[in-house]
């Protein structure tokens, strides 16, 4: 009824339809955050939410964040102030957290009180800025979230974070389903007591129990998600799971079967709670994950993959084959090497689980469009594709290397109208070892980074860790010139590691002191001690004027106890591209510097920066 509702009163007031006129905003950590499949094989749930959704009316606006917790997510610049900016009333809010509000080194403890601790006792402060206890923290931050959404007219929901695949026999481990109950440390009257535990029916360190208790609190929906994923994984079987649902060698992060299947969960139990209900569909024919490939900006002559899947349930007939063909500058491929413009894919069991992997190559610059059509029997499924291609010819080459190549870490070499500068947090540069080889070289010398506290001296790597930490890492930054901007063609690097091979890394992209725009373009986990492996990647990247981009390397040591001595290693960075006078209206509004004085005229938030006031588009305000 509120569909067609919503029609009626759209007819009868003259009004166009608003495509995904409602959104629904997801906040949570890495088992809902986007990826590059050009980087990585993890998949987060929340990238798959919006296909079961109609989006004639409802879109998603998936902000999950890799190596959030609640406390991290709600102070960061770039996150819930960011997304608090793109809510409007009668939008939705799916909140999912739990995985790194367990912290690494807090085991159930608030990572502040901790701190506070470390203080007192003249220890090394925490370089891991996350952790929340669930009976304290963790409810207040997600009563935050809560109330502040309210605030703007905006629908919360509470959905229990996934499960870890953490089987034990025929069932899903105590902290898998994030109950700390078996081991955690708590602080009481300035003493540190570790390795505590309760007895099984005592959910005092459940935080999928804190969210319960909140969302009885606050009359908030509640979606049992850590419960369904538990009788998923359980239904699978461990050896099913570790193959089909995950990515290798992990027991947190979903591949794309395990993120589809999770969302698919997701948005039948909100249709069960009633929850958008008209609005979603649980599809059993075949369709396509996400329905449309919209590329965005991308250069001329770089090819750029992408990839969407294809699903069917209850099938009929229970086998057959699915064809597929590209249009126009696209080919298609089921295993990222064999490329061509048609395709065919065989089924069984009436369920069809298929990657399809997308390579585009644009010369024409402008708008471009171009489709995969898949056909099954009589019925077919389009796929558009779009992509907004811009011409690197009449620019100025910029670049700025860093050779690393001694301690202290010398300047960047730097050709072009551009500035260059190198820094770290929580890091330190330890010695040289001439240790390394690239495959066709021996005893080559690279510098060796070392975990760090604030001060820069060195600690050890924390216990557990299974993710990037946002306060940790090697910064790489360049800022475009006053009068152009800087479009990036490629990054490259060395990255090695040294007296360990679990060392894992991921490499992102951000603008401005808040880090805004956060891309992973790579990821690697596990790397072989002492061995190069040499980055080049090609991302589409514009830096306006006056702005900066950052690339960050953020690494962890991903092993169950603490250690030190073990080293990630960095050579011969280099970020270069093209600099161009900035074009009135193009793509990409050309934003003003965020060092600029912020102005309120009318309720509107202006900026202003050399005698010049622009918008938060970044258009000069007279």
């Amino acid at each position: 009824m509120k569909k067609l509702f919503t029609i009626l009163m759209a007819a009868v007031m003259g009004l166009p339809m608003v495509n995904g006129a409602i959104k629904v905003h997801t906040i949570g950590d890495s088992t809902m955050a986007e990826y590059d499949e050009n980087t990585t094989d993890k998949r987060g749930w929340g990238m798959y939410l919006g296909s079961f959704f109609d989006p004639a009316f409802v879109t998603v606006n998936n902000r999950g964040k890799s190596g959030a917790d609640t406390r991290g997510f709600y102070t960061g610049a770039g996150y819930w102030p960011s997304v608090k900016s793109q809510m409007s009333a009668g939008d939705y809010l799916i909140i999912q957290f739990a995985h790194n509000d367990e912290g690494t080194v807090t085991n159930g403890m608030d990572n502040l009180e901790y701190a506070e601790y470390c203080q007192a006792k003249g220890l090394p402060a925490p370089t891991d800025a996350r952790g929340t206890n669930p009976q304290t923290t963790y409810r207040e931050f997600l009563r935050l979230f809560i109330d502040e959404a309210r605030a703007l007219g905006v629908n919360p929901i509470l959905v229990g974070p996934i499960c870890r695949k953490y089987f034990s026999g025929n069932t899903i481990r105590r902290n898998g389903q994030h109950d700390l109950g078996d081991k955690f440390s708590k602080i009481e009257n300035g003493v540190l007591y570790e390795n505590q535990s309760l007895p099984a029916g005592d959910s005092t360190m459940s935080y999928v129990k804190a969210m319960k208790v909140v969302a009885a609190e606050k009359g908030v929906p509640f979606i049992d998600l850590t419960a369904a994923t538990r009788d998923m994984y359980l239904e699978y079987g461990e050896a099913q799971c570790t193959q089909l649902l995950f990515c290798n060698g992990d027991n947190t992060h979903t591949n794309a079967m395990g993120g589809n299947l999770i969302a698919r969960q997701a948005a039948q139990m909100m249709k069960e709670a009633g929850i958008l209900a008209e609005y979603i569909t649980i599809p059993t024919s075949i369709t396509a994950n996400p329905a449309s490939i919209e590329i965005g900006e991308t250069y001329s002559g770089v090819a750029q993959n992408k990839e969407f899947l294809l699903t069917g349930f209850g099938l009929e007939p229970a086998s057959g084959t699915i064809s597929l063909h590209a249009t126009g500058a696209l080919t298609i491929s089921t295993d990222k090497e064999n490329y061509d413009k048609t395709l065919h894919v065989s089924y069984a069991g009436s369920t069809l689980f298929q990657k399809i992997y997308v390579r585009a190559s644009y010369e024409n610059e402008g708008e471009n469009k171009d489709s995969v059509v898949v056909t099954f029997g009589e019925n077919s499924v389009c796929v558009p594709v779009s992509a907004s291609v811009i011409s690197l010819a009449g620019g100025s080459a910029v670049s700025a290397t860093w050779a690393i190549d001694a301690k202290p870490v010398p300047e960047a070499v730097v050709s072009g109208p551009i500035s260059a500068a190198f820094s770290m947090s929580n890091m330190m540069a330890a010695d040289v070892k001439s240790e390394f080889s690239d495959g066709t070289a021996n005893d080559i010398a690279m510098v060796r980074f070392h975990n760090a506290d604030a001060s820069g001296a060195k600690t050890a790597w924390p216990a557990g860790e299974i993710d990037e930490n946002a306060s940790r890492y090697l910064d790489f930054a360049i800022t475009a010139p006053a009068t152009m901007e800087v479009r990036i063609t490629g990054i490259s690097m060395d990255i090695a590691s040294h007296s360990t091979s679990t060392m894992c890394y991921h490499i992102n992209t951000g603008f401005g002191e808040d880090f805004t725009g956060v891309k992973t373009i790579a990821e690697k986990v596990h790397i072989p001690n002492k061995s190069i492996e040499h980055l080049a990647i090609t991302p589409t990247l514009t830096v306006a004027v006056g702005e900066t981009l950052h690339v960050r390397i953020l690494p962890w040591h991903d092993l169950g106890e603490e250690k030190s001595g073990k080293y990630i290693c960095v050579k011969n960075v280099v970020i270069e591209g093209q600099a161009f006078e900035p074009v009135q209206g193009n793509l990409t509004p050309t934003l003003p510097s965020r060092e600029g004085v912020k102005i309120l005229r009318d309720g509107v938030l202006l900026i202003e920066r050399n005698g010049v006031v622009y918008n938060a588009q970044g258009m000069e305000v007279r």
